[in-house]
Order: C-alpha cells, then sequence, then structure tokens
C-alpha cells in the first residue's frame, strides 16, 4: 500500500534566504523550496508535484506544463542553484560524521580511498602532479628577424622573384640595404653584385 503524500511545509519567512529565491515570486519561490525537498525524497525530481505543491492548477495538467516552463526559467534555475547550494553547505556535519564513521572501521572496503581523498583535501596527500609556473617576456624584434631570414635565404641562393614575395619589393630593397650596412660595420665582405630589376 502507497502511503498518502504528505503536504509540503514551506518556510514562513523568506527574508533569509538568498537574493536570487527572493527575487522569485512566492509561488515560485515554493515551487523551487517543493523542487529541492521532492529531490531528497522519494518523490523524487518531479516538477509537476512540486507545481502542484507551490499551489499551481493541474487542470488538464497545468502542473506539468508549468514544471516545464518554470524549469527552463534562467531565474528559476538560478534560484534553485542558491537553495541547494545553501542545502549542501548544511550537509556538511553529517558528511564529516560519514567520513569520520568510514575511518573507524578498519575493515571498511573504501576507508584507504576515504583516508586519501581526506588528506587531499587537506594538501597532505600524494603529490602527483607537478605544478610549474612560469613567467617571462619574450620580446621579438621583427626587423631583425627579418634581415635574419633574408640572410638565410640569400646564402640558399633563393631567386630574386621569390625574394620579393616574401619581403614585398620596396621591403626588400630596405632590408638588403639594412643587412649591406650591418655587413660593412662587422666588418664582413659580401662577394657577388646585386642585380635589380626596372
Amino acid at each position: 500500500m502507497v502511503e498518502p503524500y504528505a503536504p509540503m511545509n514551506f518556510p514562513d519567512d523568506w527574508s533569509e534566504f538568498g537574493p536570487k529565491v527572493q527575487s522569485l515570486r512566492d509561488r515560485e519561490r515554493k515551487f523551487v523550496w517543493a523542487y529541492l525537498i521532492n529531490s531528497m525524497t522519494q518523490v523524487g525530481a518531479n516538477g509537476a508535484q512540486s507545481a502542484r505543491d507551490a499551489g499551481y492548477s493541474d487542470s488538464s495538467e497545468g502542473a506539468k506544463v508549468r514544471a516545464h516552463h518554470l524549469l527552463h526559467r534562467m531565474d528559476v534555475q538560478e534560484a534553485i542553484q542558491e537553495l541547494a547550494a545553501r542545502e549542501l553547505r548544511g550537509l556538511a556535519l553529517p558528511a564529516i560524521a560519514a567520513l569520520a564513521s568510514i575511518l573507524r572501521k578498519a575493515d571498511h572496503p573504501d576507508r584507504q580511498k576515504v583516508a586519501l581523498s581526506v588528506l587531499s583535501r587537506l594538501g597532505m596527500g600524494e603529490q602527483s602532479a607537478l605544478n610549474l609556473n612560469v613567467s617571462g617576456e619574450i620580446r621579438i624584434n621583427h626587423t631583425d628577424a627579418a634581415l635574419e631570414d633574408l640572410r638565410r635565404l640569400l646564402e640558399l641562393g633563393v631567386p630574386r622573384e621569390k625574394l620579393v614575395e616574401t619581403f614585398g619589393y620596396s621591403g626588400l630593397e630596405r632590408y638588403e640595404k639594412m643587412l649591406s650596412e650591418a655587413d660593412r660595420r662587422a666588418g664582413k665582405l659580401i662577394e657577388g653584385e646585386v642585380v635589380r630589376n626596372g
């Protein structure tokens, strides 16, 4: 025999709840509350039942339609998350008690996993990953890089047409002059002749 469904109890005062819950209308708040409470019971995450609990009409499956609409609204989703986070914080002590109970039983099959998890959360677990942060700054002088590229291409005997494609006509002339000046200052002797088209 199925037990009759108990009526939902709602908070008398919503003022201590977060801003997302408070921003909703009263029936919407009740829906969010009922949805959370139902999710934690045998009823489960039942939107239609939560809508009925909140006082929405159920004629022609109205509660089901209303629940679908509410659960797809961003403000209602945010209020559900806010309320769930509040409830989750309230479960911290029972969770700690459950962990302590497992750790006290030497033959519990999950004892080692729980111990490692607790130590890890406290920063005392195994260090399985290296945390390496490197910072710095790289500055590239594009002109110097272009001059080095031109020097390499000239040494490889790349045809002038390809050099013009790479550096542009006026860019190539500029870089050739700069390269010649740099080599002159460095005391390098360059053999060959520059042939200009045009």
